[in-house]
């Protein structure tokens, strides 16, 4: 058995909703966070000796509205994927299918005037972005569509249309169609029915116009709905060139676990004899609402294996909205794509000796980890434990400032070392007696979040989400063991 995946994928996500310090600001020129060309090629450097050869971008839905900022962004993709390539690594846009603007407006390719929008961005980048070497095609999230009849065959036939119109503009290009969702994330049955639906997000969510029955606008397919989708893709797969990558996880669900019908590994399988397929596993490394340093090895590690051990998995991804920030998720899970059977607890050792010449750091850092989230219910320790672990970081953190990092690392070794011992001690205090937690909700604003001073709320308003979650880190500790928050 192979136990190496050879596409080996760092996936970035610079969208509107997911802006803070330690990402890439790449949309908005007045504000602070844009990468300039000496930093993105230290990233480049890093994720390329960390073990990735691709790395993949998403193109937010404001990027798909026709416009000054579209037109002005263009300029800036085309330089950062020559920047990537001069690293050694491919590059790899992913687009939703139907989602247009900054409002997320999910356009309804059985409508008209909307097909006819959703054909326009797509030529437009078919135009003018130049050297993608894979292209990604995105169900939803945002996006999808269930209004005219539209259902998962509707995306199927549309991703088939735009793959053609892609490879006849750059017929090199590998084209890869992502099946995320329960499958198909908002097309059909997954997604709510809100009546009289105006294919705006904000309609899709407003509590004034659904069924609370429903609490969530997606991942509504019903089990039987399962077996419908995906032999109606199997049937399809002839629209597709050979060279074309499916992406397909161990389960039809949010954690892409394998529960009962939604258990993806029998329909991997039967791409797998036909075409090469991906996973595209976004939770198990990080998540999208509240930044901090993640230890998320051994479930990283868990799902490669399971992915590896089902079918012949040829790429998996890891991804962050926080690249400058979680630097030992990057390292360790390019290094578990390379070997899952390596130690994940030691690869954390590994990396943490490799930057600061302290093993004991990396460990250490599995403390971080009790924010139940998205894809994870946190660590299991008792209070006590955790007060303890994070004093002795601290400490150890405080005593390598000027070691030398012998991996290329971004942001600067003191850059990087400074922001774990700041999140450090605001752990420890959160876990103490009264905390101040307005001051350290403010505090986080300031240090992660204060773009959104500057720039539009994204529609979802995710940024003050993020802020009063993050000053609620241990107010349910019990002394016994962590409570999900």
């Amino acid at each position: 058995m192979n136990h190496q995946y050879q596409l080996r994928t760092c996936y970035v996500n610079f969208a509107e909703h997911l802006q803070n310090s330690w990402n890439v600001n790449f949309m908005y020129h007045d504000a602070s966070g844009m990468w300039k060309e000496k930093e993105w090629h230290a990233f480049f450097k890093e994720i390329k000796a960390f073990g990735y050869t691709n790395f993949q971008f998403w193109i937010p839905p404001t990027l798909a509205k026709a416009g000054a900022d579209r037109d002005r962004a263009i300029g800036q993709l085309n330089t950062m994927i020559q920047y990537c390539h001069s690293e050694g690594l491919t590059a790899n846009p992913l687009m939703a299918i139907n989602t247009i603007g900054a409002e997320w407006y999910f356009a309804c390719p059985n409508d008209k005037t909307d097909r006819e929008k959703i054909i326009e961005f797509w030529t437009y980048y078919a135009n003018h972005l130049k050297g993608a070497d894979i292209f990604g095609i995105f169900p939803g999230d945002p996006g999808g569509c269930n209004r005219n009849g539209c259902n998962h065959n509707t995306f199927l036939e549309l991703a088939a249309e735009i793959t053609s119109l892609l490879k006849e503009k750059n017929p090199d290009v590998i084209i890869e169609i992502g099946t995320w969702g329960t499958p198909f994330t908002g097309w059909g049955e997954d997604m709510r029915h809100t009546p009289n639906w105006d294919g705006t997000f904000a309609m899709l969510v407003d509590p004034a116009v659904n069924n609370p029955e429903v609490p969530c606008h997606i991942w509504n397919g019903p089990p039987e709905r399962v077996a419908i989708c995906m032999k109606d893709m199997l049937e399809k797969l002839n629209l597709f060139p050979k060279d074309t990558l499916f992406s397909i996880n161990s389960g039809f669900n949010p954690d892409c676990e394998p529960i009962d019908e939604y258990d993806a590994r029998p329909w991997a399988k039967k791409i797998a004899k036909r075409f090469r397929i991906t996973s595209w596993d976004y939770s198990a490394s990080e998540g999208e609402l509240i930044c901090y340093p993640h230890f998320r090895v051994e479930k990283f590690q868990r799902k490669r294996k399971m992915e590896l051990e089902a079918a012949p998995y040829y790429g998996a991804i890891c991804y962050t909205m926080s690249p400058k920030l979680n630097l030992l998720t990057l390292y360790t899970s390019a290094q578990l794509m390379i070997n899952p059977y390596q130690d994940a607890t030691e690869l954390a050792a590994e990396f943490t000796k490799l930057v600061f010449g302290d093993e004991t750091i990396g460990k250490l850092m599995k403390a971080f980890e009790i924010v139940p989230g998205w894809g994870y219910e946190g660590t299991s320790y008792t209070k006590e434990t955790l007060i303890f672990m994070f004093e002795e970081l601290i400490e150890r953190l405080k005593a390598v400032k000027g070691v030398q990092s012998k991996l290329p690392i971004f942001p600067s070794e003191e850059e990087y070392r400074s922001t774990l011992l700041w999140h450090a001690k605001n752990f420890l205090e959160m876990l103490g007696e009264n905390p101040n937690r307005e001051a350290i909700r403010q505090s986080y604003w300031d240090k992660a979040l204060s773009i959104y001073d500057n720039i539009p709320q994204a529609v979802d308003e995710r940024s003050q989400l993020s802020a009063n979650g993050y000053s609620s880190i241990g107010k349910t500790l019990s002394d016994q063991r962590t409570i999900m928050i």
